[in-house]
């Protein structure tokens, strides 16, 4: 496990240093989700990282074999197979 201290600055910014942003794999203009438990103690994972997961803040609501994600696909495709 690594451990960072990071300070909150003026107006609640946060500077991270080069070592957390490569250990979380942070890129210019991602956006950090914090998920704060009962005890006080907070989780820190990058949005793209969730996405990729398939365990966003909606993740939950996701439908496993929708029937929409189905129709798109098939119109993608279609779409594929004429161009």
């Amino acid at each position: 496990m690594m451990n960072f201290t990071v300070s909150v600055r003026e107006h609640g910014r946060l500077n991270l240093p080069k070592r957390l942003r490569m250990a979380l794999h942070l890129q210019e203009q991602d956006d950090l989700v914090f998920r704060i438990r009962a005890d006080g103690t907070a989780e820190v994972v990058s949005a793209s990282i969730l996405a990729q997961q398939g365990r966003g803040l909606f993740g939950h609501l996701k439908v496993e074999d929708s029937e929409t994600d189905a129709f798109i696909a098939e119109r993608h495709a279609e779409a594929g197979a004429e161009g």
